[in-house]
């Protein structure tokens, strides 16, 4: 074999050694980080902001005489997630030593509630997980997923027996992480659509990304040949 073809093979093999490396490298990167601690599930972060939620408004809760009975009344949801919030704040005042009914929806034209104890009336404005942004660490790399969660509550504490209004107050808590895109299927409840937003990876850069790719082959192509063409 001549010395010309010889660094041609070189090259090639040279130019297919990178590429298999960072892949490689790529790869391993991302099973060191799936062997990491395990990341909450989306339904779990949901959990979470609501827990927070429930102890920002512990101020009126806190204000509520033990043993009293509490109306516990939703006055606007935000989505299908807000069971969690309920039993977050139903869980924050029992451990309170509040006694706690759940109000349940009343027909137009009803007579207002006079009888004893409080209301504790909560508007939820914002319950949710989303995807902000699904990118690449690298150029060639595994994509990755940022997660923001938010939880954005108005609630007011009211006499029953007066209707005199004794507190109001606003919580509003988030949570933010970037996993690994392959952990998706693994973060999401089949059984909850609200821990399935959407995937909104069709911007300007993710259509760019195929073109950079072809980019640097064709760099690489262009290097072998200037190579043999130098020979």
């Amino acid at each position: 074999m001549s010395l010309f073809h010889s660094r041609k093979y070189l090259v090639k093999v040279v130019c297919l050694i990178c590429l298999a490396a960072f892949g490689a490298a790529d790869a391993l990167l991302a099973a060191a980080e799936g062997e990491r601690d395990r990341v909450p599930t989306n339904f779990e972060i949901i959990e979470r902001v609501s827990s927070a939620a429930a102890d920002e408004l512990a101020a009126g809760i806190d204000s509520i005489p033990a043993n009293s009975i509490v109306l516990l009344s939703k006055t606007k949801g935000a989505g299908d997630a807000d069971f969690l919030l309920e039993n977050a704040l139903v869980r924050r005042m029992t451990s309170a030593g509040i006694r706690v009914t759940i109000e349940e929806p009343k027909q137009a034209g009803s007579a207002a509630d006079t009888s004893g104890g409080y209301r504790f009336s909560y508007h939820v404005v914002r319950l949710k997980i989303a995807y902000p942004k699904i990118s690449r660490k690298w150029l060639l790399g595994s994509k990755e997923v940022a997660r923001s969660a938010q939880a954005d509550i108005a609630a007011r504490l009211i006499d029953r027996r007066t209707g005199e209004v004794v507190w109001v107050g606003e919580s509003h808590t988030g949570y933010g992480d970037t996993i690994g895109y392959g952990k998706l299927a693994s973060v999401e409840d089949q059984q909850y659509e609200f821990t399935r937003p959407p995937r909104d990876e069709l911007k300007l850069s993710r259509l760019l990304e195929p073109i950079a790719v072809s980019g640097i082959v064709i760099g690489l192509v262009y290097l072998f040949f200037s190579n043999q063409g130098s020979d």
